[in-house]
């Protein structure tokens, strides 16, 4: 199938999805993305609020054709995976409101599936509606009658992803265990500006093109933009740009599909050690985009015809390009791809209980060289239980595969090549607790 027709297939699959959804009560563009929070203290014009989530998680996950790059040559994964517990992971946030209009934010991942035992800064930003009277800069006012910024180190808003997926231990937005086989989370210090009236928004922005400071002269800038359509009842629709482009002899690659810092929700699935140690970001992750230029594009759409009814779509496209780093010796990194999901998750009457599913699919049309080109797909299966409104219950099978691709193909997903056809499948089990 050429890469037209599959571009053509997963928009027409898209479209589909759109009319069987639910209402997308979700407001999208949130600066604190509907976080939950406890309001801990109050001083003058300070409200302080804290977030705390923590999450656990039983799998029972086996997988096959699993062959890993070593450094010298390929290895069979011969040892079978057992059953167990995950390490607890945890998410610290602060939220300080100055005022009404001006929200400062920052968290910490007290643990993480890729460093367990570290304390790691995430996000910080401040998000301004308006300047308090008397400021010296409330002159700025009738211009933040129109506009809204946001400025610092955060997710780049692109696509539904930050809001709709499992963020380390923050797991409540999303109805399964696992995300979708590729989520575009990076995070990078920017600016971003906002203009929404009746249920139609804009957001232009701009970035460092890397998750955190970095002065050589070869980093470049990334921009982005953002519009979506939450005007209609039932219906929310967005579409999203990136590109970054920096210079030959940058020593890192783009960064929106790469940063899994917060790894993923399976562990040492297509991996190099079963332990889950060794070269293992994002276990089961596709990592696309590692070259040092990106020019990105997503659609979403969320919907609903029915209470406890929601249905969700996307599709996404990129061009990736410039030597790539996880590549050693590679003296190209040309990458170009469709990527794909469609959910669907269904209350039972008025009940606690969902059930939920799932496929997401990215669609290479070149790696690395024009003759490669392949396919890695997950399929999720589950269902959750909200013991409180705190504490949530799930429960998923998976099954992923990859096929296609040449052999000895290895950078699709960390050091696993995928020109073997590996999978990995089996349940999973989380509990969430977020407050």
């Amino acid at each position: 199938m050429s890469h037209s027709s599959r571009l053509l297939t997963v928009a027409a699959l898209a479209a589909l999805a759109v009319p069987f959804t639910v209402p997308a009560s979700l407001d999208a563009q949130q600066p604190d993305y509907n976080r939950r929070g406890i309001q801990v203290g109050q001083h003058e014009n300070l409200t302080l609020s804290l977030g705390i989530h923590s999450i656990g998680r039983v799998q029972m996950l086996s997988q096959e054709d699993v062959h890993v790059w070593d450094g010298s040559s390929f290895r069979e994964q011969t040892t079978k995976l057992g059953s167990g517990m995950h390490t607890s992971f945890a998410n610290l946030e602060f939220m300080i409101t100055i005022g009404e209009d001006i929200d400062v934010f920052f968290d910490g991942l007290l643990a993480t599936q890729r460093h367990p035992t570290l304390w790691w800064g995430h996000q910080g930003y401040m998000y301004v509606r308006q300047m308090p009277e008397g400021s010296p800069l409330d002159f700025l006012n009738p211009l933040f009658e129109y506009v809204d910024v946001k400025a610092g180190n955060f997710y780049v808003n692109f696509g539904e992803h930050q809001f709709t997926r499992t963020l380390n231990a923050d797991a409540h937005r999303n109805p399964l265990v696992g995300n979708p086989v590729v989520s575009p989370v990076g995070t990078e210090p920017g600016m971003e500006f906002y203009v929404e009236r009746e249920g139609v928004g804009v957001m232009v922005g701009g970035g460092i093109g890397a998750p955190e400071h970095d002065f050589q002269e070869a980093r470049k800038w990334s921009y982005r933009g953002k519009v979506w359509v939450d005007a209609i009842e039932g219906l929310y629709l967005s579409g999203s740009y990136y590109n970054v482009s920096h210079d030959p002899g940058i020593r890192r690659g783009s960064n929106l599909y790469r940063r899994e810092r917060l790894g993923s929700s399976y562990a040492s699935v297509w991996n190099r050690n079963n332990d889950n140690g060794g070269d293992g970001e994002g276990p089961g992750q596709v990592r696309p985009g590692d070259g040092r230029e990106l020019a990105a594009w997503e659609l979403n759409a969320i919907a609903t015809l029915f209470p406890g009814n929601r249905l969700a779509a996307f599709v996404g496209g990129a061009e990736a390009s410039g030597p790539n780093p996880a590549l050693p010796g590679a003296d190209k990194g040309d990458e170009e791809w469709v990527n794909y999901a469609v959910e669907a998750t269904q209350y039972l009457a008025d009940s606690p209980v969902y059930l939920s599913g799932r496929y997401s699919a990215i669609d290479y049309s070149k790696f690395i060289t024009d003759d490669n080109d392949g396919k890695v797909s997950r399929i999720q299966i589950g269902g959750g239980l909200w013991v409180t409104d705190n504490i949530l219950m799930k429960a998923e099978y998976v099954y992923q595969s990859a096929s296609g691709f040449l052999p000895e193909t290895v950078g699709v997903a960390n050091w696993v090549d995928v020109g073997r056809d590996p999978v990995f499948k089996g349940l999973i089990l989380e509990v969430g607790v977020s407050f």
